[in-house]
């Protein structure tokens, strides 16, 4: 998702657990991080977004799994509406590591790496679907006369086929 030049000098090996261990033993390395947005605040010159992070997958789209490594923190000089930036919306994040903050966590301590963003790409809406669309009547499955009447009804209407098979 983001251009083949701006991914040049990107640590790909660096992960959200070696960077909890010691995020500023890693300052200044370039990463691509995804996730889930937990929270957005805008703030005073920035804006700041936690994210759960998420296994990249295709084009570095954060995958939908349960499985996660943690939290970081994106900040970014621009202003990002919350409204957009929402709670549970996928992101992709190219920046660079700028180093860590402990903050809490309920009541735990959590040590987050702070990531500088450069780059950012926040996914399409998923969409929730129902199960298996049932178009009954009045709706029909094919072209007039072809099939009419839902599951039991005749399947070829007329003389020659006068039931459903």
């Amino acid at each position: 998702v983001f251009p083949k030049a701006s991914l040049v000098g990107v640590n790909r090996a660096l992960t959200i657990p070696e960077l909890r261990r010691d995020a500023d033993a890693h300052q200044g390395e370039r990463v691509v991080l995804g996730g889930v947005i937990l929270v957005t605040t805008p703030k005073v010159g920035q804006t700041e977004i936690e994210v759960l992070s998420r296994p990249l997958g295709e084009a570095d789209s954060p995958r939908r799994t349960d499985q996660s490594d943690g939290r970081f923190l994106v900040v970014t000089p621009d202003f990002l509406d919350p409204a957009v930036y929402s709670t549970g919306r996928r992101v992709s994040v190219l920046g660079t590591v700028t180093g860590g903050e402990e903050r809490k966590l309920g009541e735990l301590p959590y040590r987050y790496p702070v990531i500088r963003a450069e780059r950012m790409y926040l996914w399409a809406e998923d969409l929730a679907l129902g199960g298996y669309p049932y178009y009954g009547y009045p709706l029909v499955y094919g072209p007039p006369g072809f099939y009419w009447g839902g599951y039991w009804g005749p399947r070829f209407p007329g003389p020659l086929h006068p039931f459903w098979w």
